[in-house]
């Protein structure tokens, strides 16, 4: 090589001050995308590519990422979504090959890429936003949920199916036991199958309790949240299992998105204007979990009963508006009791008030 060319291959090296592998994830693919932070504060795209979710798929993004890092010295992180459960497989993996990996919530990256005026939608615009990011903000380090928490998610989602399914059962058992001239034998199997879904039920919750009693702290933090009335274990552990300890949670604003219950309005104009709704695009086992509760809280709480009935008030005609209320508030309640692990204080606000 010339002292020209090193003098060259120099400057380029010196100029690059932080690498980041953008991976935007859906359940079969992953769309990467490698980008360096040039000394200019410019963005230089050095590589796109499609690779398969799958272990091999993610051996080859490993490979394909290593190609482009020519400095260990230089700071790399890879940068992608909390997609459902589809993004934990190659998470775990670059994490366990060495890599610093960063897992950001989807309304983050979205506000983002509206900073940017990114309008391009597709998969790979994706991965690059994400990329960019990586290189312009500051991102955690993503440790992963705990196993406890892991194996709490994989039980109170294997519960839910459970109690969907005897639903579906019950309802075809209510409707065989109506007909005329009903079969009796359809009727026992049909009994014996919810007599064998109860069982699977019992089975699954003692197995939850046997894993809170295997950790103490995660124990105590629980039976704070479930001093809020009408918050149960079982609904307790949904919300913290399904939000991974509140581990990317950094603001209640991040976390009411995260479930789903932030607003969205629709106006245009002055003379365009929609009605206001939550956008459901978060996790919907967590509204799920809080369905029940809220209505509960709503009774026995004065303070959330006068939100149900405040709220109400403003919409007579659909009611269920302040239930959702409710839900939202309570989840904001478990955060804070499960962050600070503290017992629910419904003086909590006049004493600091007072304070």
């Amino acid at each position: 090589m010339t002292n020209k060319n090193k003098k060259s291959a120099g400057a380029e090296h010196m100029s690059c001050t932080r690498q980041c592998l953008g991976l935007d994830v859906s359940k079969d693919k992953l769309d990467a995308c490698f980008s360096k932070l040039c000394a200019d504060q410019s963005v230089k795209i050095q590589g796109t590519r499609e690779f398969s979710n799958t272990p091999q798929g993610w051996n080859a993004v490993a490979s394909w990422a290593n190609r482009f890092r020519k400095d260990a010295a230089i700071p790399f992180v890879v940068v992608l979504e909390a997609t459902g459960v589809y993004h934990e497989g190659v998470a775990y993996h670059l994490k366990g090959s060495g890599f610093s990996v960063s897992v950001t919530l989807p309304n983050k990256s979205k506000n983002y890429a509206r900073s940017l005026n990114v309008k391009t939608k597709t998969d790979r615009a994706d991965a690059q936003v994400l990329a960019r990011m990586g290189l312009e903000r500051k991102m955690d380090v993503w440790q992963g949920p705990s196993g406890t928490l892991r194996t709490l998610k994989r039980l109170t989602r294997e519960r839910d199916a459970l109690l969907e399914h005897k639903t579906a059962v019950s309802n075809q058992l209510h409707a065989t036991c109506h007909e005329h001239r009903a079969e009796r034998q359809i009727i026992q199997r049909r009994q014996q199958h919810i007599a064998f879904l109860n069982a699977q039920i019992k089975a699954v919750e003692t197995q939850i309790e046997q894993v809170l009693d295997g950790d103490a702290e995660l124990r105590q933090r629980i039976e704070n949240v479930c001093t809020i009335k009408g918050v149960g274990t079982l609904s307790a552990v949904c919300v913290v299992a399904e939000a991974n300890g509140f581990d990317l949670i950094e603001n209640k604003s991040q976390l009411v998105g995260y479930a789903g219950y932030d607003v969205v309005d629709r106006q245009s104009g002055t003379s365009v204007r929609g009605k206001t709704r939550i956008s459901k695009k978060g996790n919907s086992h967590i509204r799920k979990a809080l369905h029940f509760p809220a209505l509960t809280a709503s009774r026995h709480e004065p303070k959330l009963k006068n939100l149900y009935e405040r709220v109400g008030a403003r919409n007579p005609k659909v009611r269920m508006v302040g239930a959702v209320a409710v839900q939202r508030k309570l989840l904001v309640l478990i955060y804070t009791l499960y962050k600070t692990n503290k017992p629910f204080d419904s003086q909590y606000e006049e004493k600091k008030k007072a304070a």
